[in-house]
């Protein structure tokens, strides 16, 4: 049974502009096998779409946690709630569904977390997927495990 804590929701949507630019959206249109929409980082691959919680980004904003890509890191999704998305596992937001890809965020040698050997909240918490189904993402849109089958979205 589920518990209140595990209920997940996109609490922010962004894409990066070719002239790497951030820019916030309400909702998003995920396109299969590619990324969202208008993103420049949208050209297939493992990682399509990178999740955050929002814990990790608020504590990123605040100065809380340091590294050297933390300031200029930007995922596509921000979300709320605090299970971890596993990899392998696929989850529906809004029309589409995701497949967890990996969980581990590479690092830099110049970063002075690897430096001091200090470990990076950004290697233990980023998720990044691959788009199965594409479809609208919007804002306070749950994530949930998805338990289908490929003929549910074909």
């Amino acid at each position: 049974m589920k518990q209140r804590g595990d209920t997940l929701k996109v609490a922010r949507i962004y894409i990066r502009t070719p002239d790497k630019s951030t820019v916030s959206l309400k909702k998003a249109l995920l396109v299969k096998d590619a990324g969202i929409q208008g993103d420049k980082n949208a050209r297939g691959g493992d990682r399509q779409l990178s999740l955050l919680p929002l814990k990790v980004r608020e504590d990123i904003e605040k100065g809380i946690v340091t590294g050297l890509c933390l300031p200029r890191f930007t995922e596509n999704i921000t979300y709320t709630g605090d299970s971890q998305l596993k990899e392998g596992e696929r989850y529906l937001i809004g029309e589409a569904v995701i497949e967890i890809s990996g969980t581990r965020k590479r690092c830099f040698s110049e970063c002075e977390n690897i430096i001091k050997n200090k470990p990076c909240i950004l290697v233990k918490t980023v998720s990044y997927a691959k788009i199965i189904s594409g479809g609208n993402v919007d804002e306070n849109d749950e994530i949930q495990p998805f338990t289908g089958m490929e003929s549910d979205w074909e």
